[in-house]
């Protein structure tokens, strides 16, 4: 726990800093007691969560890795200074190694590690590090909660017992507010111990001391008139100054989400969603790069949800979301599929904002590797650079049927512009398509206001890793324009497949896309095409204003 005497005067500070007319830092800074923190161990404790021990273990034989989690999401300006200091348990020559972790999502967990009991535990644990199972931590190894070898911060060196220890880990703290993870590795073969956020002795739990960097101001203005005499010297305050935009270095630092793909060994597939949150503080993002490496990569999703109460999936997701909660910001079936928005044109994420990844694999007989990771990076953009925000673009077919024994072509149309007086302008940024392995090709066209089909907008032919289309010179579909897209297949069953999302007896017919500039700044136009209850063709268009 954080001591409340010098956490008030924090409070204090903290509350200074974001008023502050002139650069200024309390002397004494902030104390900051971790979130979180664990250890890991390897051997027979290797699927223990030790959450709620103590203590934190660092050691090379079994090997033992501690965990720190701080949250610094309130912090008002950058960091000059931050220390760790910790109370040693159990004596070593050598306290081991701090390094940052890329990730913060990993979970505390709710066990002490001194039974059996403690494998069913939520918490972090060494398994979910040696994703290849070889009782080691290394390069073949790819959790996002694993140290970053390449920045050590700081070398622990002798511990005593009964004593404390401080170092500098500053550099771990350069990104801007947000939440950050340390890692302590052994070096050493005798165990070193330090006392836990969870130690009965509150003089003896973690804590890191921050000293923060005085927040830039600019100077005043000085003028002088000679429009009449006498000389007159008058200053005049500085106009507002623009919010900022660079947030330390976060500005040019993209964010990633990680998503595994879970054990490819094996049959069947795996369906994964995972939940994610937004940035510490809100995010236009100009390009996302997602990689999807392993075999068996059948799609990655980065969702959001509509606006409501957010309803997360399980963790073993059912084979599609609810297309009326989750909004669809960027998908791949490729390996790599790396999305940059054209200059201005920015997808903006709030502080927080819940997201979704979702990872489809295949499983095999003869993987290249057990597991997957996959990554999607958000690159953000200097706010003040946007003029235009983009939107998802979701068309649904749901009233297809695919006969028995047919080569057949399912034919859909939306006027995503609008109609009437609503009817707006509406410029296509990307185009890709969706259906199941009986899909022989993927078409979408321009249709004209007079309903007569213009130039071809995306073509696809085949069903694996239909490519993402991005526009250079995006069409500009006018106000009563649409979309036509076709879905060719080839059914040699005797059954009938109409709208779903299992693969095996189920049928789909998708484009999903991007569009500009938006109403709002995190709208979505979905747009379903389905069969009233006479059997007429109905498509309705739904504008979502997002959060």
């Amino acid at each position: 726990m954080v001591d409340t005497s010098r956490f008030a005067t924090a409070l204090v500070m903290v509350g200074f800093l974001l008023a502050a007319t002139a650069p200024s830092a309390a002397a004494d800074g902030l104390d900051l007691a971790p979130v979180a923190d664990t250890f890991v161990q390897s051997g027979t404790e290797a699927g223990w969560d030790h959450g709620l021990a103590d203590h934190l273990d660092v050691d090379q034989s079994p090997a033992d890795v501690s965990y720190l989690k701080f949250d610094l999401s309130a912090l008002g300006a950058p960091v000059a200074r931050a220390t760790l200091t910790l109370f040693c348990r159990n004596g070593a020559a050598s306290g081991g190694t701090v390094y940052p972790v890329a990730d913060s999502a990993w979970v505390e967990g709710t066990r002490h590690g001194e039974t059996t009991a403690s494998a069913a535990g939520p918490g972090l644990k060494w398994t979910d590090l040696d994703t290849n199972g070889n009782g080691t931590l290394d390069a073949a190894d790819i959790s996002p909660f694993l140290p970053d070898r390449s920045r050590p911060l700081a070398g622990i060196g002798l511990v005593v017992a009964g004593q404390p220890i401080t170092v500098d880990v500053t550099a771990a703290f350069q990104a801007g507010p947000g939440l950050y993870s340390l890692a302590i590795v052994g070096t050493s073969p005798n165990e070193a111990s330090f006392a836990s956020r969870e130690s009965t002795v509150a003089a003896e739990r973690p804590r890191l001391h921050v000293e923060l960097g005085a927040v830039p101001v600019p100077p005043s203005i000085t003028t002088t008139t000679t429009t009449a005499p006498p000389l007159t010297t008058t200053t005049t305050p500085p106009p507002p100054p623009a919010p900022r935009t660079d947030r330390g270095r976060f500005r040019i630092q993209p964010m990633t989400l990680h998503a595994a793909s879970g054990l490819l060994q094996g049959q069947g597939e795996n369906l994964t969603c995972y939940h994610k949150h937004g940035p510490s503080h809100p995010m236009e993002v100009g390009r996302i790069h997602i990689s999807m490496p392993g075999d068996g990569g059948h799609h990655v999703i980065l969702f959001r949800p509509h606006p409501g109460p957010v309803l997360w999936p399980p963790k073993l997701c059912p084979l599609t979301l609810n297309w009326d909660q989750w909004e669809l910001i960027a998908q791949t079936q490729h390996p790599e599929t790396d999305w940059k928005l054209p200059p201005g044109v920015a997808i903006n994420v709030s502080r927080r904002q819940p997201l979704l990844v979702q990872t489809h694999y295949v499983r095999g007989t003869h993987p290249k590797t057990r597991h997957a990771m996959t990554k999607t990076r958000l690159y953000p953009i200097d706010p003040a650079t946007v003029t235009a925000h983009a939107g998802a673009l979701f068309l649904n077919d749901r009233s297809m049927v695919v006969p028995p024994h047919t080569r057949m072509t399912e034919v859909n149309r939306c006027t995503i512009t609008g109609e009437g007086g609503q009817a707006r302008e509406v410029k296509l940024l990307s185009i890709t398509g969706h259906y199941h392995f009986r899909g022989l090709g993927f078409e979408a066209f321009r249709v004209h206001t007079d309903g007569s089909l213009g130039e071809e907008l995306y073509k696809f032919e085949g069903f694996d890793q239909p490519n993402f289309k991005q526009f250079d010179d995006p069409p500009v579909l006018h106000p009563g324009e649409g979309i036509e897209w076709r879905c060719h297949y080839q059914n040699n069953s005797d059954k009938t497949y109409t709208y779903g999302p299992d693969a095996t007896t189920q049928e789909h017919c998708i484009l999903f896309g991007a569009y500009y500039p938006t109403s709002t700044v995190q709208e979505a136009i979905n747009c379903t095409h389905d069969k009233d209850t006479a059997g007429h063709d109905v498509s309705t268009v739904a504008i979502v204003p997002g959060e």
